[in-house]
């Protein structure tokens, strides 16, 4: 798909439609990381298709139940490689060029992630799973509920708003 620039007023309104999506998709019983990057999807602004979100399916409760890695966070990442990423990491020419694309302080693919890392720990407070749960013993608590469904949202919509950027 061709990449279309869009207008911070733009950008903020997929992001609220991203989040909006990914919360509807976690009351229905998907899991945090399959919410997000679903969410993203349905906005129709990629060619994958709607069964990519099986790749992020494993990354729930902190990559697999471990607790690590929250998979919300984990799969924001995604929604901005579909949109930034590299589909043929040959299509550099040389070794120095490929290595550029990836560490280029301002265009770079790596400054870009770890700028949507650095905005989701500054709304959420942790990375893993385990410690943005830890205030809530019961798994199943409509509380520790509630906190997921809203660090799925957050990541959905921080994750899209830099997807967005050019």
């Amino acid at each position: 798909m061709e990449k279309k620039h869009y207008t911070p007023e733009e950008r903020a309104a997929l992001a609220e439609k991203a989040a909006a999506n990914a919360g509807e998709h976690f009351r229905h019983g998907l899991n945090c990381s399959e919410c997000v990057l679903k969410g993203f999807l349905e906005l129709g602004l990629t060619d994958y298709p709607p069964e990519t979100v099986a790749l992020v399916s494993g990354m729930g409760g902190g990559m697999g139940g471990t607790g690590h890695l929250c998979g919300a966070v984990n799969a924001g990442m995604l929604v901005i490689s579909s949109m930034h990423g590299r589909r043929d990491p040959y299509a550099k020419a040389t070794m120095e060029e490929r290595i550029d694309e990836l560490h280029h302080p301002e265009t770079g693919i790596y400054p870009r992630h770890a700028a949507y890392v650095r905005a989701v720990l500054g709304a959420i407070g942790s990375l893993d799973c385990r410690d943005l749960c830890a205030p809530y013993a019961d798994h199943n608590s409509p509380e520790r509920k509630r906190n997921c469904k809203k660090i799925v949202m957050t990541c959905a919509r921080i994750a899209t708003e830099m997807a967005l950027r050019d």
